[in-house]
């Protein structure tokens, strides 16, 4: 697979995924200091249910962008995964667990973001209103640790994507050059 196969998978997983990019601009679900404990568990619920359908969905979307003939194409692609994860299991496991490495790189790049330009501030008003809120998000600096979070994210779905992919195209690598070693698989 070519790196330009790769940037238009990530790109489809970057707009298939723009619900989750919707939830995670919206503080009050995702941060317990911008609303109460109730929404968080609420966003928290959200993100995973949209985390695990941006994971099935993964191969369709990738699919979309780069398409074969036959075996990877939108009508395909979930069943070419199945076909993968039921032949080659280690290999899909092993794709997950590169998601897994790339989603926790990313957690760990918005804090350091997120330590580098706080987006949450003591209320110096709390202290003598009671009805003031304790927090202050500075919203600009929210979204710029959103931002990277979610780009970082979508790249882990697109690798773990463009891996099935090459499973299924019988590459042993997903940046293997040269003619696939599957019988009538078209090359990107």
């Amino acid at each position: 697979m070519s790196l330009v196969t790769f940037l238009r998978g990530w790109a489809a997983v970057a707009v298939g995924c723009l619900p989750l990019f919707a939830l995670m601009l919206l503080p009050q679900l995702m941060r317990s200091r911008a609303g109460s404990e109730s929404l968080l568990m609420v966003g928290m619920l959200l993100l995973v249910a949209l985390l695990a359908a941006a994971i099935v969905f993964a191969p369709v979307l990738n699919a979309i962008a780069a398409p074969v003939a036959g075996t990877w194409e939108p009508r395909t692609a979930l069943r070419s995964a199945r076909e993968v994860w039921r032949r080659r299991t280690g290999q899909a496991w092993l794709a997950f667990g590169l998601l897994v490495l790339v989603y926790g790189a990313g957690q760990a790049a918005g804090y350091l973001v997120g330590e580098a330009v706080p987006y949450v501030h003591d209320n110096p008003a709390a202290a003598t209103d009671p009805t003031a809120p304790l927090w202050i998000i500075d919203y600009p600096a929210y979204a710029l640790q959103a931002v990277v979070l979610y780009a970082v994210t979508t790249v882990a779905i697109a690798l773990y994507a463009a891996r099935l992919r090459s499973l299924a195209l019988g590459r042993s690598a997903p940046w293997a050059d040269g003619a696939p070693r599957g019988a009538g698989v078209a090359a990107d």
